[in-house]
């Protein structure tokens, strides 16, 4: 089934998982814990229908599999979790099929990890139905259980939601024995499939074989995919019209930002508009508190309020100044224990923060929220979340109204903005830990392991610095949009580096 998913959306991506799979992204620490989430929402579900038969087969042992399903039919089995049946040569393993009686028809279940029923599972679902009925079973329903972002832990009892899917599989029902022929012919082939690129690379998954086909495709590493805030819809018509570098582009026709990152591209200068940092960064008030979160989003909620994917803060790092051009300190907290780390987050976080001052933070939507959520769920702490909530201040708007530099290639995440701004130094590369996905993973993955294992020391020590990195580099570009704020100067240009 995962194989005819993918040759849907693409059936060139298909053929190169099967014939050269050496081609695409490997499994990256990050995608393995949503596999990993996806299981254990998985296992979890099946007590939604108890008393079922598993499928114990090893997944690369379908004779097996297809062996045990039978017997559990022939057998009386009224639920089954993991069904392996096969179809012309199509194989799906369903979550849980289930029925009244032996006489009944089968109600098929698809479990998911999302909150919602979105258009890719009714192709997943309908997949299953046709090799279902294909292998002799007759079904009576076709649903999709999905998670229920109403619900609030520790009551799981609405965890789950069930949406009846069967009126909506039709259309892919009847295309199914045309697109599995196409597909069985493609793979006859002794050489790739020519797919143009398009939306489908990204859509319902990004495919692990996007950089060589875009390379293939002649797509510059800066080109109109990189212009920031443009839909997709207008970037594939610029596409589709051969209008890709940014070259060919004509900058009047986009907005003021847009046409300064194609203009400063194009050129290789920076922009930095002064006199509005200068005004911008006056409004802010020292002691300066540079401060950044980590949270983990759990599918099953682990502690009283959450909801499904809820973040849970379990790390904060701070770099205080106490004024322009001081030395900075740095606080930070960890939570180690496999507990709610709420709590423990909180109390530390009101104790390292000053009273007063600035709190800076890059994009400081997601700290905003999560400081909101903790002071609903925690009172006693409601007020001092609630000030230092509205002591934010963010770097990122400044940024990206006064300043460009070609090395943001269109993006104005830290991760683009330092090493253009500061240099090498302050690249991500190399950190065992990289990104906030890498950071969840990490976070998992230490309470899997012995307390005092090698594995654990490393994984907190990563953690540390990655978070660390955060606030840091943020107090550098602050320091770096005041050294480029002088009110003598007016907008100007500066060649390749930016110097003051």
């Amino acid at each position: 089934k995962s194989k005819v998913m993918l040759g849907r959306q693409c059936h060139k991506a298909l053929y190169l998982a099967l014939r050269q799979p050496e081609m695409g992204v490997e499994v990256s620490a990050a995608q393995q814990m949503i596999f990993d989430q996806g299981h254990e929402v998985g296992e979890l579900a099946r007590t939604w229908y108890p008393g079922g038969v598993l499928i114990e087969a090893p997944y690369w042992d379908s004779e097996l599999g297809l062996r045990q399903t039978q017997e559990a039919i022939a057998q009386g089995a009224l639920t089954i979790y993991e069904a392996t049946l096969e179809h012309q040569d199509v194989l799906v393993k369903v979550d849980i099929l289930t029925r009244r009686s032996v006489r009944s028809a089968w109600q098929l279940i698809e479990v998911k990890s999302s909150t919602k029923v979105k258009e890719e599972h009714i192709a997943d679902v309908a997949i299953q139905a046709w090799v279902c009925e294909g292998a002799g079973l007759r079904l009576k329903s076709v649903g999709v259980m999905t998670l229920n972002s109403q619900c609030r832990h520790p009551d799981l009892s609405n965890l789950f939601q069930v949406t009846e899917v069967s009126g909506e599989l039709g259309e892919v029902l009847a295309e199914l024995p045309a697109t599995l022929q196409f597909l069985r012919r493609s793979l006859k082939k002794s050489s790739p499939p020519i797919v143009p690129i398009g939306p489908h690379c990204d859509s319902p998954y990004i495919c692990p074989f996007k950089g060589p086909c875009w390379g293939e495709a002649g797509v510059p590493d800066i080109s109109v995919f990189n212009i920031p805030r443009l839909s997709q819809e207008a970037k594939w018509g610029y596409y589709e019209s051969s209008l890709v570098s940014l070259q060919d582009l004509d900058p009047e026709a986009f907005n003021a930002n847009q046409r300064r990152m194609i203009q400063c591209s194009l050129k290789g200068r920076s922009f930095v508009d002064g006199p509005a940092l200068a005004v911008a960064l006056s409004q802010w008030e020292y002691p300066l508190s540079f401060l950044d979160f980590e949270t983990i989003a759990y599918a099953i909620p682990r502690y009283k309020g959450l909801s499904p994917y809820q973040q849970l803060p379990f790390q904060w790092s701070c770099h205080i100044q106490s004024k322009k051009g001081a030395r900075l300190r740095h606080l930070e907290y960890l939570h180690q224990e496999d507990s709610d780390p709420r709590k423990a987050f909180c109390e530390t976080l009101i104790q390292a923060l000053p009273q007063k001052g600035s709190v800076v933070a890059y994009n400081l939507g997601f700290e905003k929220g999560v400081l909101t959520r903790l002071a609903e769920s925690f009172p006693k702490y409601q007020k001092r979340l609630r000030q230092i909530a509205d002591r934010l201040v963010d770097p990122l708007p400044l940024i990206r109204a006064h300043v460009y530099h070609p090395g943001f290639a269109g993006s104005f995440s830290i991760k683009a903005v330092a090493p253009a701004l500061l240099g090498k130094r302050a690249s991500y590369s190399g950190l065992a830990v990289g990104d906030g996905q890498e950071a969840q993973a990490a976070y998992r993955e230490m309470f899997s392991l012995s307390p005092k294992s090698r594995r654990r020391r490393e994984l907190k020590k990563a953690l540390s610095a990655y978070c660390a990195k955060d606030t840091l580099l943020m107090a550098e570009l602050v320091e770096w949009l005041w050294l480029s704020s002088p009110t003598k100067f007016d907008r100007f240009w500066v060649f390749k580096s930016h110097v003051v």
